[in-house]
Parts: C-alpha cells; sequence; structure tokens
C-alpha cells in the first residue's frame, strides 16, 4: 500500500527504537521478530526471496518494506499486533505522544484511496501448535476445590492462559481510576475487555449494568466479554435493555468447548455473530453446535 514520508515519520516515532539505533524496531533482535511475525502473524518476514530488502537489512528498513509492498488489511493487522506488544514494553515507557503518533497513524492508513490501500497479501504459514485442551479442563476441575478468593484469582489467571493459548494477545487484570477491568485481548484487531465472575449464583443485571458501564467510559469501539461461570440468570437480560455492546459466556460453554475440542476464536465468532443478527447478548454453546458431545 502508499506509505508516504508522513506515515513513515509516525511509524517511526512509535516502533523504531531510538535507544537501540535507527534501524531497530522495538526492543526486537533478528531471530525474536522473525518469530514475533510467524507466532502471531503467521508471516515470513525473513522471505527467502528477499522481497522485503529493496531498501536494506536492517529491520525497520525490512518493516517498512514490507508495509509498502502489503495490503492494507495485512498492514493494519501487523500494526495492531506491534502495537499491543510496544504497549506491555516497560521500556521505554509509553507516553502520551506514542499514543497520539498511532492514532494518527492508523486514521491516515485507514483514509487513503482504494487505489493506494491495494498490494501482496503476503502467504500464510501453515500453524501446528494446538492449545493443550487436558491442560485446561485439569485446572479448571482443581479449581473448583479452592476456597472462593484463591479460585477467582486463580480463574482470571486461567482465563489468560487460555486466551495466550489461542493468540489473543491477553492484556491480564489491571486497574485505572476508579474501576477494575479483569483484562482484555485481542479478536481480530478489535480490543475486548473481560469481566470474569466464579460466584456461587448466578450473575444478574446490575453485574451487567455495571460492566457496560465500565465500557461506556472507553472509546466508542470497544466491547466487552462477560464470563460467568455459574450462568446468568433468567431475568438478567430481560433487565438489561438492548444496544449494549457485550457478549456473555458461561462455565457451561467453556467447560463443553474444552471437552469437545472447539477452538475458542470459532466460539467466540459464532456469538459474536448471533448478537449482530438476534440482538441476544446469550446463547448456550449446545445451541451453537448440534452435534455437542456433553
Amino acid at each position: 500500500m502508499k506509505f508516504t514520508s508522513q506515515d513513515i515519520k509516525l511509524f517511526d516515532e512509535v516502533f523504531v527504537n531510538v535507544l537501540y539505533g535507527a534501524g531497530y524496531i522495538l526492543d526486537f533482535s533478528d531471530k525474536t521478530m522473525r518469530e514475533f511475525f510467524e507466532e502471531e502473524l503467521s508471516i515470513d518476514i525473513d522471505n527467502d526471496n528477499d522481497i522485503y530488502k529493496d531498501d536494506g537489512v536492517s529491520k525497520a528498513k525490512r518493516l517498512r518494506c514490507f508495509i509498502k509492498k502489503s495490503d492494507r488489511e495485512t498492514v493494519l493487522a501487523v500494526l495492531d499486533k506491534l502495537w499491543a506488544y510496544r504497549k506491555a514494553m516497560k521500556t521505554p515507557p509509553m507516553t502520551p505522544d506514542d499514543e497520539i503518533s498511532y492514532s494518527h497513524l492508523i486514521e491516515r492508513l485507514k483514509n487513503v484511496g482504494i487505489i493506494s490501500s491495494v498490494g501482496i497479501v503476503p502467504p500464510k504459514f501453515e500453524t501446528t501448535r494446538t492449545p493443550n485442551y487436558l491442560y485446561f479442563i485439569s485446572e479448571l476441575e482443581s479449581m473448583k476445590m479452592m476456597a472462593p478468593q484463591e479460585r477467582g484469582y486463580r480463574f482470571e489467571i486461567w482465563l489468560n492462559e487460555l486466551f495466550s493459548a489461542f493468540r489473543l494477545i491477553p492484556n491480564p487484570s489491571f486497574r485505572i481510576i476508579g474501576e477494575q477491568i479483569d483484562g482484555s485481548f485481542l479478536l481480530h484487531n478489535e480490543t475486548y475487555l473481560v469481566e470474569a465472575k466464579w460466584h456461587a449464583q448466578k450473575t444478574a443485571a446490575p453485574d451487567l449494568h455495571v460492566f457496560q458501564s465500565k465500557l461506556d467510559q472507553k472509546a466508542t469501539w470497544t466491547r466487552g466479554v462477560f464470563i460467568s461461570w455459574q450462568g446468568f440468570s433468567s431475568e438478567a437480560f430481560e433487565a438489561w435493555g438492548r444496544n449494549k455492546s457485550i457478549i456473555c459466556i458461561t462455565g457451561y460453554d467453556l467447560y463443553h468447548m474444552l471437552t469437545n475440542n472447539i477452538s475458542f476464536i470459532e466460539l467466540l465468532e459464532k456469538k459474536i455473530r448471533h448478537v449482530a443478527e438476534k440482538g441476544e447478548y446469550f446463547i448456550s454453546i449446545d445451541k451453537l453446535y448440534f452435534d455437542l458431545k456433553c
């Protein structure tokens, strides 16, 4: 796609690590950048035909060349993954200017014309890593024996392990002024905030309202996933109303997803589509998969 000098300036401000040198991207070595692209994006950034070395062999020059040669959808996906990685780095610290530069860069790339957005879709590696379903089932069973506070803490960790296993780049529990967020993950370039509950009772409407109020304080495109181990009360959604940006998952969903070797990403996609088409924020997994083994 078209990558102008102004785009490059913004890109360099965000992703080039001047502490290491002008040719460095974040804290990557050649090896770790190759592994990042393979594992997170299934892309061969070190292409054997050297197609990304037109401008030089440094990491920054290869990545700029990759952007110029690739289509906009691929470029936005790559930048999204890199931005998530950048936010997780402790040094150098993130600044408001970094966020502004990144927002401007993404806005510029999204607004280029159709012709300027055209490029090559890089061939994908076929990944073979499969999540360890038996491990996640075993951990769930062990949590049932824990005291409530310990179980709640372990459940959050377990969920982040699950998100990582499906390469959703989770961000663990974090606190901002006045509120606690149980975590977040990225799915198809969209950020989802997570609320997780493992209580003795089913989740009722007030908990859903509280979580929605947290989302309302964020950017309008922010989405939420509410995970309740015991499920949701029968009147929860009737009292909650419409036009929300949350999908709901139960422990029943998670357990049968794992015991049936169903992809968590696929389950999310089906639930998201159901919400969009039907306006129902929760649908049980056995209504999405009719051949489910219970």
